[in-house]
This record gives C-alpha cells, structure tokens and sequence, in this order.
C-alpha cells in the first residue's frame, strides 16, 4: 500500500506541475536522417521576426520549444556546418533536414558553456564533445567522472549499486572490450539509463549508450602506447586505421597487450559443524600473473543509397593467461594445534574468441526504419592446473585439466515507425542459440572426471510506444522472452536437465520538461541470468579442503524498480527501490571430511533503496563535479541455523576536478570515498582511491603525452567478510592497482567514425 501511495504521489507531482504548458517538438536532422546535436532552434513571431523562444536539440537531434503560441511565426533552424533553414511554425511536420556547408571554418575556436549533464526521458545525457572530458586518453578514466560511475576494487568501471551495465555504440548492443576501443575523443555524448524498457534486453540493470562523431571523408591513423610501472611493469600498444569516403567506410584495429601484476589475497575460514570448530587460515596466499592479449578487428559497411547500409565486421581476441599462485594453509578444529602446509598454484588458460557479425540498417521512408543483425560466436579454451601442497615431509600434487568450446548464433531485427510528430512505436526480436561443450579431468581422488554439453535457445519479442504531449513526454513498452536450457551429463545421465522460462517484462515512464527543470518516473522489471561458470557442474579444486563448483539448478533473479529522477542546470538527483526475487549469490556447502565446496544459490529476495546527487558547475579553468550516492539493502540469510540480515548501508562520495591551463595542458585530479556496508551476504570495509593526471597536445592535437599516478595512496583494497550456512569467511582483496604510466597517442587526419552494425549476440558473449 505504501509503494502505491509513494507512486501515485509522484505522478501526481509531474502532472500538476505541467498544466498549461505550450509546447512545439520535433527533430533535426541531415540529409542521411541522422539527428543533428546541438542545432539552434529558435521562434520568430511576424511580422519583424522579433525572437519570441528558443532551445538546442538533444544528441539524438530533437528538441521541445516552449512558448506561449508556439504553432504561429517562423521556426529558424542552425548549427555549426550546416546552412541555416527557416519554416513556418504552422506548417511544420516535426522534422527538418539540415543540408552541410560546403565551405568550412579554419582555425576557428567556439567558446560557450552548455550543460555537460541533463536529463533526457529519465536517462542522464552526458555531452562529451567540446569538453574537458574529451581531452581523457582512456575511456575508463573518463566514463568514472560521469555521475553514477565508480572504479571497482579491480580497476573496472561499473554504475553504483547496479554493476556493469549493458553497453551500447550508436544504438548497437556492444561488449566491454568493444568500447575499450574507442577514446573519448571518438564520442559526442553519453547516456546513462538506470531505469532500461522493453527496448533494451532483459538482462543487465543499467544501460550505457555511446554516441560517436560524425565522420569525415578521408584517411585517419591513431597509434597509442602506454607503459605503466607499478609492482610490476605492464604495456599496450594500439593501431586503428579508417577510410571514408561518402559510401564506403573501411576500419582496422590491432592491440598487443602485456599486463603483469602481483595479487595479494590472504583469506580465513571458519566452519562450525555441532560443537566442532575448524580452522582453514591462508594468510599470504598470493599471485603473479602474466597475461598476453593479442585484439583485433576488420570491417567495412556501405551505403548503397543515403537510406540503405549494409556491413560486415570480423574480430578475433587470444589471449594466453598464466597465474603462479603461492600461500600457506595453516589448518586444525576445535581443541587441536593448526597444522601446516604449503601450497603451489600454477594456472594456465588459452582463450581463442572469434565473432562475425553482417548488418543491414534501412529507412525504408520517413517514419519507418529498420535495423537487421546476424553474428556468430565461437570461443575455445584450454585450462590446464597444477597443485603442489607439502606438509611434514609429505608431499601431494594434483592436477587438473580441462577445455571448453562454445558457439553462439544469434539475430536481431527491429523497427521504428513514427505514425505522427511526437509520436514514435519500436517493435522487434531477437533470437539466439548457445552450444556449450566442457570436459574436465583431475588426478585428485575426490574430484570426479566430467564431460557435459549445456544447450540454451532464447527467443524474445518487444514493443514500446513513446509520444509527446506539451512539456509531457509518456513511453511504454513490453517484453517477452522465451529461454530453454538444457544441460546433459554425458558420464551420467541422471544429471541432465531442462529449464523453461517464460517471462513478460513491462515497463513505462513518464517526463516531465519546463523552465530548465527535468524529471521523469519510471518502472521497469529486468532479470538476472546466471553464466555458463555458474551453471557448470565441475568441480575445480583448490586444496585439499577446499572445492569450487556451479550449480546446474540455478533459476534467473528478476527485479522490479521504481525510478525517479530530477535535473535544473547543475543538479542532479534520482532515487529508486528495487525488489529482486530469486537473487543470485555466492554460498557454501560441506562435504564428507569437512571440505568446504564454494558454489552459487537462489535467495528468496533482496531490496534496495538508493539515491544519487550529482553537482557539476564551470568556474573559468577549474571544472569541478561532486557525486554523492547511498544504498540501503535490505537482505537476510542464515547463519548458523538463525536469520543474519544484511542492512548496513553502503555510501559513496566522488570529486573529479579538471583544469583547462593554456597551451592544451589539463590537470586532472580524482579522489573518491566509499564506506563500505554490506553487498549481498558480504560485509565491505571502507577504501578510497587517489588519481592524478596530466596531459599535454602538441602539434594541433595530433599528438598527446599523459602522465597518470593511479591509487597514488594504495588505498585500493577490497576486506570482505562474509557470514552463511556454517560458515564465516575473511579475505582482502588487494590487487596492487597503484602505478604511474606514461600514456604517448599520435593521430593523423583523425576521423569521427564507428561502425554501424550491432552485436546481437552481446550479452550471451559477455556471459560466457
């Protein structure tokens, strides 16, 4: 009763506030119907076309004109690049096309302030180009200043309270890797959707969408190296080669990547089984980890007319990772010495991934497009393990060895038809089909052979409707998806399985725009699928009392959220709730000899509550922005035969300041805060970390030295506890992240460009 009073409240409050609003929307766009960013549009009332209102289109090209009488006078449209164009207000149809300039300014600097950060339909629009953010080398350095981002523990970039979000690169599903291999000079704008609808796949709470630059024609060379010494020295070295001309755009991209660290993780189990207490304490358990990653891609797509695009992309990643893990296990139970041993960890993993993808983008008129997507995934591992453990004199080794092949095949096909101005209806499916083959082998006595397929079909269906009325903008979807999974044990038949999901996932919101101030309510239900490792069967071991191992009988995690959120200028402010049945999550069991097997449960629920401000104003060189979020969550396990909640909050505070100086210098400088609290059934204490950066362009931008002190304070260490079943588990988690790199980028005749096509398969490449 009290959500739907909280909600009903709220949609109240967006109402009444809109009534009597005037209001002219439409879109700009080019002559390919991309939407022009940033275009003036302005309101001149006749007959001496005395300016009555204006406005700026969003990144997506559209743009609401409030005035009093907004349909009488004249519309005037212009933006840097384009001949200006002007229509009358009473004729206007809701779109315009802009026609480029055939002259171009040279040596010409724009200087204005427009809001880096506003609200759009309930997303957070992020303007990149012209700003300091730009200026950023790596796309993770600039995507943690944005509000709502944090750095993880391990150096990732995640949305707090929601984890890695789904990514998308002009309206296409991409993968992480994907968006490494773009800089932030690439991007126009960023958005932010915590909130996602039907539109957007089941899976993942948050979405990221990336929009890219407008090409040029011509040749384009970008080559990066970085080297960073920190406990170890690490390097990568980039090229990315692109050609346009007006049809035809050609890129290739290759990386070599060597990344050496040191991992200090030492951990402690306690297991209570009656009136028995056993001790497992590891308490300098440590890695060294070499990995060597070979990245590349190649594609191509063009236009056979401004509304057809076709295209084709292959890219390919190996990556050979070699971990030498070290540590001493000190171990007894209740009333006994702790004995000792030694242990030695050698891990070996080779991963070969490759992926196709052939797209076909069409207008097929003005109000009706399409967007066709055909990939294919295949990935083959080899993982090979040894363990050495000694103790007395004694001496036992294991090892362990095991390969995996998985292929994914996977379409998507979605329209967009806009039956009148303001008014636009998505519909569209996907369909996919994950093979996954595994086998496993190991010498150790109590870890059985296994030899395993798991099949998964997904098919889904959606649709949403959006419309505008006045300063009011209304969006409405539904999403269906059908899953089948099957996993056959093909040493023992007992253990195959069949899943079926049916699920309808709904979602609509409502915004509100005028006088500067944005806001939107939102509901949406998303889920939460376990991976291929989560699901898998085999057992991995670790030492001689300790196992890893999935569990086939995992269900998917679905979560309900209510959304609101409210910009005015500098301000920034959402709140939400999230209730999430079938959580996914870590837990443990106990086997004969008391063994502790590690492994992954569906809990009953979690909730959450959660709130984000964020404050970003330009004061001459000095562009600070401050982000302050908290998360409540409410969550119960038990312990020890006894309910254990999980309700300590856990908050966040991050300052990102750059300085724009003269003679292209910026001074960067990040520091953020987080408190701790409790993630799940584990209990975080506090860290923070302390970045530094400063950068230089030379020669008109065409080349750009960074030096970068990263964690500056070591500060960056992840100490867990966690409190389930019969167990109580410590670790820390420091992956020694601090280091200082030089980072050298040369770009010639840099181009603005991406690739067209999408990546249907995303989601489930992401997964495995």
């Amino acid at each position: 009763m009290m959500k739907r009073m909280i909600f009903t409240a709220m949609l109240l409050h967006c109402v009444c506030a809109g009534i009597g609003a005037d209001s002219l929307t439409g879109k700009v766009t080019d002559e390919a119907h991309r939407g022009v960013a940033y275009a003036n549009v302005v309101l001149l009332a006749l007959p001496d076309s005395v300016f009555v209102a204006g406005t700026v289109s969003d990144a997506d090209g559209c743009f609401m004109l409030e005035a009093s009488a907004p349909g009488e006078g004249l519309l005037r449209f212009s933006c840097l690049g384009y001949r200006s164009c002007t229509v009358p207000a009473s004729g206007f149809t809701g779109e315009v096309t802009l026609c480029e300039e055939s002259v171009r300014l040279q040596g010409v600097e724009v200087v204005a302030e427009r809001p880096v950060h506003q609200l759009k339909d309930g997303a957070l629009l992020t303007r990149v180009e012209g700003t300091a953010l730009s200026q950023y080398h790596r796309i993770n350095d600039m995507l943690a200043v944005l509000p709502g981002m944090t750095f993880t523990v391990s150096g990732e970039v995640e949305v707090f309270g929601l984890g890695t979000p789904v990514i998308y690169i002009n309206n296409r599903k991409a993968r992480a890797d994907e968006l490494q291999q773009l800089t932030p000079q690439d991007i126009r704008s960023v958005e932010l959707i915590t909130n996602p609808g039907a539109r957007y796949d089941a899976e993942g709470k948050a979405v990221l969408k990336v929009y890219t630059l407008r090409r040029d024609d011509g040749h384009a060379l970008l080559a990066e190296h970085v080297s960073e010494q920190g406990r170890r020295y690490s390097d990568y070295e980039t090229l990315r080669y692109d050609y346009w001309n007006r049809k035809l755009h050609v890129s290739a991209y290759y990386q070599y990547a060597d990344y050496r660290s040191v991992v200090n993780q030492p951990q402690s189990h306690e297991l209570v089984l009656g009136d028995s207490l056993y001790l497992y304490r590891n308490p300098d358990q440590g890695d060294r980890r070499d990995t060597k990653q070979h990245t590349w891609y190649a594609n191509a797509d063009y236009e056979l007319t401004a509304r057809h695009v076709i295209g084709a992309k292959v890219e390919g990643t190996h990556t050979r990772d070699y971990t030498f893990r070290t540590g001493s296990l000190a171990y007894g139970w209740s009333h006994t010495p702790l004995a000792e041993k030694d242990i030695d960890n050698d891990y070996l993993n080779r991963t070969d991934v490759y992926h196709a993808n052939l797209f076909h983008n069409a207008d097929w008129s003005d109000r009706l497009s399409s967007a066709l997507n055909l990939d294919f995934v295949y990935n083959r591992n080899r993982y090979r393990q040894a363990t050495a453990e000694t103790s007395s004199g004694e001496w036992l080794e294991t090892e362990s060895r095991g390969k995996g092949n998985l292929s994914i095949a996977s379409g998507q096909l979605a329209f967009d038809y806009r039956p009148a101005s303001g008014v636009q209806v998505g519909f569209g499916s996907d369909v996919s089909r994950v093979h996954t083959h595994n086998e496993l082998q190991s010498t150790a006595d109590n870890v059985a052979a296994s030899l395993y397929d798991e099949d998964e079909v997904r098919a889904a269906a959606f649709a949403d409707v959006s419309a505008e009325a006045g300063s009011f903008s209304f969006r409405a979807g539904v999403r269906y998806e059908y899953m089948q999974m099957k996993f056959r044990d093909r040493l023992d038949a007992s253990g195959n399985l069949t899943h079926r999901f049916h699920n309808v996932y709904p979602s609509a919101s409502v915004s509100y725009k005028r006088n500067g101030w944005s806001q939107t309510l939102s509901f949406s239900s998303r889920t939460t699928r376990p991976s291929f490792r989560q699901l898998s069967n085999a057992v991995y071991y670790s030492n001689e009392f300790m196992y890893q191992r999935g569990n086939p009988l995992l269900l998917p995690a679905t979560a309900y959220k209510l959304e609101w959120s409210i910009s005015h200028k500098p301000f920034y402010f959402s709140a939400s709730y999230t209730y999430e049945k079938n959580h996914l999550s870590t837990c443990h069991e106990e086997e004969a000899g008391n063994r502790i097997i590690s492994t992954f449960c569906n809990y009953r629920r979690i909730q959450y509550l959660k709130a984000t401000l964020n404050i970003q104003k330009t004061f001459g060189i000095w562009h600070p922005s401050l982000t302050l979020g908290i998360s409540q969550p409410f969550f119960e396990v038990m312990y020890r035969g006894e309910p254990l909640a999980y309700n300590s909050p856990n908050c966040t505070a991050a300052l990102n300041q750059q300085f724009t100086f003269r003679k292209d210098y910026l001074l960067s400088v990040y520091y953020a805060f987080y408190s701790g609290g409790d993630l799940g059934s584990v209990s975080i204490r506090p860290y923070q970390m302390l970045n530094l950066e400063l950068q230089k362009d030379f020669f008109e931008k065409r080349f750009s030295v960074s030096l970068k002190a990263y964690d500056l304070l070591h500060t960056m260490k992840f100490r867990e506890e966690q409190r389930e079943g019969n167990l109580r588990f410590t670790q820390t988690e420091d992956y020694q992240l601090w280091n200082f790199s030089v980072s050298l980028v040369f770009r010639f005749n840099q181009l603005k460009n991406t690739y067209r096509g999408k990546n249907s398969s995303a989601s489930d490449m992401e997964r495995m």
